[in-house]
């Protein structure tokens, strides 16, 4: 009896200390995320005596003893393996967190408006792999404890504890990777890296986001990053037949199959059409080095709104006599432009300016480091701002990031809508999506239904004709200015087999396809101006491992997105 009674008594108190836990890591990770580190390591140093005192409560012959009785002991059981798990990262990760945190301050990091100290980043690599090593041990063995025990609270306790293990987890890992990627990618070892950046235009989409247009070419030294030229899509239209330039690039018979006809690999405006960004980047790499015989290192993509999130962070700038702002910058680029110059080489040249504008205001100093890095993660994390490496060892690091823009299989189901405007207009501005997205079923396939709907709101008058006309062959002949269209790819899982498919509930064909592992589902989709076009899909897809990726492509309207995934076992 005196035993049991000490097993109820410790069980309250290292229940509470570990929830004592999981409130002082999730106001250790606001600080750093905010870039309050001091405070943050001040937080911290109290969490190794607090895991340790966890550990103690749970452990002796009473605790051993009643954790050993099936069915009866399994919540002891959990509650020993938690207050283990944590014990552990009080001794390792916690510690060794502590130590670098400093190193990898952002706001210690950047040494002027547009250099970054490198050599931190490469003492803290080992430290953070370390404590990324401890922390995946230690979601691991929470995460191999039971789940379902016949103490609900206690359950509950495990699952909040993994969930603040992940969070935390993601965050070192998140720092592991960048201070493995940036000294490399920002010349450590003194030799000048040069990256392509290019401008996506949304108001005509593209598979990886929008149309390229303006870009910059810049390189990065020890540290420190120079815009060596800023440019207009026209320095890589070279006035040849299609303006192609051949790049020698052949990414195989499925992109051929899909792509090839529009020649992405000779034409800059339609060298983005896959989603697969990896592929615009080797395009664009390739296009400067054989106009300009410089070789390219890497590519970054990012659209207005990205630039808007940057903005943000450090205040307004001026373009050409007009002021951009996190507020103006999406509109003014993908919509005013067009009103304010009617001349194409006044409209490139302004968005060279604004391109240029931005860059410059960035690296000036201005604004907060750590808001400038939370501008970076939402881009990324909305894919954005998208990054490639001609360096193989990085460019695997970049992959496991949502930086990569990287939609090839990868054991999980998916599923991912991606238009590409096939009018030739800068009518994408008043698009509309949303997709339904249900999966039922359990067993080794399950049945999908995907509902699209895509809305062009096009106002009827006052759009500029640049705006509306259109260069497609065959436009229906009851066109409007206003109307548009686009090719619509349904990226499913690999393996998934078209039952129907549906355009406002009529039954239409499909091709279906196979590239990088996925299935696409093609359909050319007429959008008339003030309608709404319902296209559903009902497919029969293969399990595969996890709960189904949903890719939403970047477009200037997020995609309104109804989810639903029937869980098994």
């Amino acid at each position: 009896m005196l035993g049991a009674l000490w097993v109820v008594i410790t069980a309250v108190l290292a229940r509470r200390q570990v929830q004592a836990v999981e409130d002082r890591l999730a106001q250790v990770k606001t600080l750093v995320a905010e870039g309050r580190v001091a405070e943050a390591q001040q937080v911290a140093r109290t969490l190794p005596a607090m895991t340790d005192r966890a550990h103690r409560l749970t452990s002796g012959p009473a605790w051993w003893t009643a954790a050993a009785v099936p069915y009866l002991g399994d919540p002891l059981d959990v509650a020993r393996g938690t207050t283990a798990a944590v014990q552990k990262l009080g001794d390792t990760a916690i510690p060794d967190l502590l130590r670098v945190a400093g190193d990898i301050n952002p706001q210690t990091l950047r040494v002027s408006g547009h250099t970054v100290a490198l050599a931190p980043l490469v003492r803290a690599v080992p430290t953070l792999q370390q404590a990324g090593s401890s922390l995946h041990s230690a979601i691991d063995t929470v995460a191999g404890l039971p789940s379902n025990t016949w103490l609900g609270a206690v359950d509950r306790g495990r699952s909040s504890l993994l969930s603040q293990l992940d969070a935390v987890s993601g965050y070192v890992d998140a720092a592991s990777r960048a201070a493995r990627v940036l000294p490399g990618m920002l010349g450590d070892d003194g030799a000048t890296r040069r990256y392509f950046i290019g401008l996506q235009n949304e108001a005509e989409l593209r598979g990886t986001g929008g149309i390229p247009g303006a870009f910059t070419i810049a390189t990065a030294k020890n540290g420190t990053i120079t815009f060596q030229r800023f440019e207009s899509d026209s320095a890589l239209l070279p006035g040849t037949k299609n303006n192609a330039i051949d790049t020698g690039l052949d990414f195989g018979s499925s992109y051929n199959q899909l792509y090839g006809a529009g020649l992405p690999t000779q034409e800059f405006n339609d060298s983005n059409v896959s989603p697969q960004f990896p592929y615009a980047a080797q395009i664009w790499a390739a296009m400067w080095e054989k106009q300009y015989h410089q070789h390219i290192d890497g590519a970054l993509a990012l659209d207005p709104t990205a630039l808007g999130y940057f903005l943000a962070a450090t205040g307004p700038t001026t373009a050409s006599g007009h002021e951009v702002t996190a507020q103006n910058v999406v509109a003014l680029t993908e919509r005013d432009v067009y009103a304010l110059y009617p001349d194409n080489a006044q409209r490139r040249q302004f968005l060279v300016s604004v391109l240029k504008a931005a860059a410059t205001k960035l690296t000036s100093g201005a604004g907060s480091p750590v808001a400038i890095v939370q501008a970076a993660s939402r881009a990324a994390a909305e894919r954005r701002l998208l990054v490639w490496s001609s360096d193989a060892a990085t460019q695997k690091l970049l992959e496991q990031t949502t930086y990569a823009g990287d939609i090839s299989a990868d054991g999980a189901p998916l599923s991912a809508l991606v238009l590409n405007n096939s009018a030739a207009g800068k009518l994408d501005y008043y698009l509309q999506r949303s997709v339904n997205y249900s999966r039922t079923g359990c067993g080794p396939r399950r049945d999908v239904d995907v509902t699209i709907t895509l809305r062009n709101t096009a106002p009827a008058n006052g759009l500029p004709p640049y705006v509306t006309t259109r260069l497609d062959k065959f436009p229906p002949k009851n066109a409007k200015p206003g109307d548009s269209r686009v090719t619509l790819d349904y990226y499913a899982t690999g393996g998934a087999l078209v039952q129907s498919a549906t355009l406002n509930d009529k039954r239409v064909g499909v091709n279906a396809s196979t590239t990088l592992g996925r299935t696409v589902i093609r359909l050319d989709v007429e959008l008339p101006r003030g309608q709404t076009q319902t296209i559903h899909l009902h497919l029969d897809e293969p399990a595969m491992i996890g709960a189904p990726q949903i890719w939403l492509q970047p477009a200037v309207t997020p995609m309104s997105l109804t989810y639903a995934n029937q869980t098994c076992g």
